[in-house]
């Protein structure tokens, strides 16, 4: 019975599992106990207590029992080991309850412990005392859910999106984090990319609209083709989909990213500091997971707007088996010939920017299919494989200085991609992965430009350059993970992987350059989550890479740890070593053009990456608010650099040292969004260089060096009708003019845009419309990577292309 003040229990010869049981039901208290060991103890009971807790403790009282209360749940655990070795094993995935779909790298709380479950949506947790589990699960964009479950070596746990009114579902949580999540690790983030398709921009690129507005990633300069995070260079960071690295493709102008966003499933970024099975990189991690498709009944989505035309399909196969196949194309020239006018406001004196008009003509397609399953016994298995094209050509022409300039470029790359995947979930619990991969980025470049002077006929300068750039990668990747338990989580690995890259430059047709590399590497890492607490983890881990070539080994120890406070307020930290063994080394001639070519590291003209990452980070959350904090400091050697002058080209290696500090608050209400997030920062490096017949080395700015970077976004939820906008300032990079002074920026970066959706939902089908305009007021920007100077016999002409200038975009989705 119950009572205003007090909790009465009364039992005469009833097993203490039972009454525990009813005090939970009859309470709603938070329990986690052992059910057949307390079923051995017989109780007579009639009393009354002031608290649930004061019940507990008589209950157990004189009984080789322990009460702990950890958070708000009571966990009854007995004095001695369990004698038996008995382990209670609960095991399953994580899978949308609509289509199936599972997810990955979803949020897991076992008896107070977190868990993350795996690229397939797999877990599994072993304990000796609990035999009934209560798991509090959540996945962004999802609705959460607490429950309580027993032993179970298979379970299948459905989660569904907070889109959807779902009437046979008990939530006990409505709330649900839609946007982003920073509560994993210090430099961590963790996106849903669904929200990307409100925000303004192509709808062909939300993937990246979305990650150009986290803090930390660079938005100004517009380099879609290679994403810089805190401080890192070209080629630092990688990006990967289902398994295999994306080297990346042109997407000229922000407009079409490199991954498809109709068969994107999930979006996880590690900016620095993160743990041993991430290797070859010393910069960031972007991991992209495709979707699986449905194996429920076939399904269709198609979009189109005024660049592309996308379709996404997929269909079940056999039992527990679907087939996805995607693909975009453009349906007619891309761009519209443009003038660019020099910025108004530039304050280099040292660079005069020129008008120009460009003539530009860009195709582009590419082609996603992927079979993936699952077996009775709950192995999961897929085949991921991906194609895509690019051909960029432009020409312009100009008349300044009393000389007529008239150039064309001509960009064409292919990027390949596949990925075999098996998973494996064994009886004790435990989950091994392999993964075979292989993909790579085939390009092609030329550039001529032709000089005249209209007072002197016979001048005449022309120059013309052809770049042949190629790499591939092929890697075999093992993992396997050990059935966590409250003290640590196990994961160990090894692997194999071969790099190609090959290199011709020839100018005014004569050969400069024909090089080939090749890479060959064993690794293994091994790390260990280590609970001191339920609140405090860590996770020492350690990588060594066996370079084959070099017949060396490079050993990279790294440690994380995390506390949380409370609920709402945790803080973490990460420190390691990372190594690079291939390189996209930037290329600059004595006017400071920049090009950039993947090349293998030798180990002696091309050293191997080595860098030193100190991440720090603090997250507050409440009530669907979030402030987020990351501190970091990284220091990179090996960093290579060709320079082509009149003599030749030779290659100096220095280093960079990046500090900086990202700040972001987001608020979420009742379906409507906004956050706000600013990056202070500086990058630097330093190269050698001969003063007085000394060769010295000083810091300088790096060419991504900006100092500021403000963004916001906002999403205004007026269903069916979504209204957003996002704004992004950049203060300036240094200018690459060696003559230049260092500490003089470039034009700062202003852009505001806005969109505006239209949902129309039916049973069985749904329809999306919206308009989108980039840049609203049509600030000029520069496009970084399009900066070009073309000396001349006493100036340097300085050209350059306009970053995204005013832009409508307009698009239909159809989906079935």
């Amino acid at each position: 019975m119950f009572a205003q003040q007090a909790i009465v229990i009364k039992a005469k010869n009833q097993s203490l599992n039972k009454i525990i049981t009813a005090l939970r039901d009859q309470y709603d208290v938070k329990l986690s106990f052992n059910d057949d060991k307390l079923a051995s103890y017989v109780i007579d009971i009639d009393k009354s207590f002031s608290s649930i807790e004061d019940a507990l403790r008589f209950l157990v009282k004189g009984l080789p029992l322990n009460i702990e209360q950890v958070n708000d749940v009571f966990i009854i655990t007995s004095h001695k080991a369990n004698l038996t070795g008995k382990k209670y094993l609960l095991s399953g995935h994580v899978i949308d309850g609509r289509d199936y779909e599972t997810l990955p790298f979803a949020s897991i709380v076992v008896a107070s412990y977190p868990l993350i479950t795996d690229q397939k949506g797999n877990f599994s947790y072993s304990s000796t005392i609990d035999s009934v589990f209560n798991l509090h699960l959540s996945y962004l964009g999802y609705y959460k859910l607490d429950t309580l479950v027993g032993t179970n070596a298979n379970l299948t746990i459905k989660l569904f999106q907070n889109s959807i009114n779902i009437k046979e579902v008990v939530l006990s949580d409505e709330q649900s984090k839609k946007t982003l999540d920073t509560t994993y690790n210090a430099g961590s983030l963790k996106i849903n990319h669904t929200i990307g398709q409100y925000l303004p921009g192509s709808s062909d690129n939300s993937v990246y609209n979305l990650l150009r507005l986290q803090p930390g990633i660079l938005a100004a300069g517009e380099q879609s083709n290679d994403l810089i995070i805190w401080g890192s260079y070209r080629g630092q960071t990688k990006l990967s989909f289902d398994g295999f690295t994306v080297f990346g493709l042109k997407n000229f102008n922000d407009n079409i990213g490199a991954i498809n966003p109709l068969i994107t499933k999930d979006l996880s970024i590690q900016k620095g500091g993160y743990g041993v099975e991430q290797g070859d990189r010393v910069g960031g991690i972007v991991n992209i997971t495709g979707v699986d498709g449905s194996i429920i009944k076939p399904t269709l989505k198609a979009t189109v707007n005024n660049l592309t035309l996308n379709l996404s399909a997929s269909t079940p196969l056999f039992k527990n088996t679907s087939l996805v196949i995607a693909g975009r194309q453009t349906y007619y020239n891309l761009y519209d010939s443009y003038s660019l006018a020099p910025p108004p406001n530039n304050n280099n004196n040292a660079t005069k920017l020129i008008d120009l008009t460009v003539k530009p003509k860009y195709d582009f397609e590419d082609y996603n299919l992927k079979f993936s399953g699952r077996s009775d016994q709950g192995d999961d298995y897929y085949l991921s494989l991906f194609t895509g094209n690019d051909n960029f050509t432009s020409s312009y022409s100009t008349n300044q200085y009393n000389y007529n300039i008239n150039g064309s470029n001509l960009e064409k790359n292919k990027q390949f991609g596949g990925a075999a995947f098996y998973s494996k979930n064994w009886a004790n619990g435990g989950i091994s992965n392999v993964t075979v991969a292989t993909s790579g980025l085939n390009s092609f470049f030329s550039e001529n430009v032709d000089l005249k002077k209209p007072q002197d006929v016979s001048f005449q300068k022309k120059s013309a350059e052809l770049i042949r750039n190629d790499i591939k990668e092929t890697s075999v990747k093992f993992t396997h993970k050990l059935p966590a338990t409250k003290n640590s989580n196990l994961l160990l690995g090894f692997g194999f992987i071969n790099n190609r890259t090959s290199l011709k430059q020839d100018s005014s047709k004569i050969q400069k350059l024909s090089n080939l590399y090749e890479s060959n590497r064993i690794y293994s890492f091994i790390e260990d989550a280590y609970f001191i607490s339920p609140k405090f983890k860590i996770t020492p881990g350690i990588r060594a890479d066996l370079d084959l070539e070099l017949q060396k080994v490079y050993v990279q120890p790294r440690l994380a740890s995390s506390y949380e406070f409370n609920p709402n307020f945790k803080i973490s930290a990460s420190w390691g070593l990372y190594n690079q063994f291939i390189a996209y080394n930037g290329v600059v001639d004595d006017e400071g053009n920049f090009h950039y070519q993947w090349t293998v590291s030798d180990g002696k003209n091309v050293p191997v990456y080595r860098s030193q990452h100190w991440v720090l980070g603090s997250s507050f959350q409440k009530n669907q608010f979030w402030i987020n904090t990351d501190v970091y400091l990284k220091n990179t050697i090996g960093i290579t650099r060709f320079v082509d002058g009149r003599a030749g080209r030779k290659s100096i290696a220095g280093d960079s040292r990046a500090i900086g500090i990202d700040f972001l608050i987001k608020k979420e209400y009742k379906g409507n969004m906004a956050w706000i997030s600013y990056s202070l920062s500086s990058t630097q490096e330093s190269f050698p260089k001969k003063v007085n017949k000394q060769t010295i080395q000083i810091y300088r700015r790096a060419p991504q060096d900006q100092r500021h970077e403000l963004k916001f976004a906002g999403v205004l939820n007026l269903s069916p009708f979504y209204l957003s906008a996002n704004y992004v300032y950049g203060s300036g990079f240094p200018s690459t003019n060696p003559l230049d002074n260092p500490n003089t920026n470039q034009l700062a970066y202003n852009r505001f845009d806005v969109a505006a959706t239209y949902r129309f939902s039916r049973k069985r089908y749904h329809l999306e419309t919206g308009v989108s305009i980039l840049n609203l007021f049509n600030t000029q920007n520069i496009k970084s990577s399009n900066f070009e100077r073309i000396p001349t016999e006493q100036n340097t002409l300085n050209i350059y292309s306009q970053a995204v200038p005013f832009t409508p975009t307009l698009f239909l989705k159809f989906s079935l």
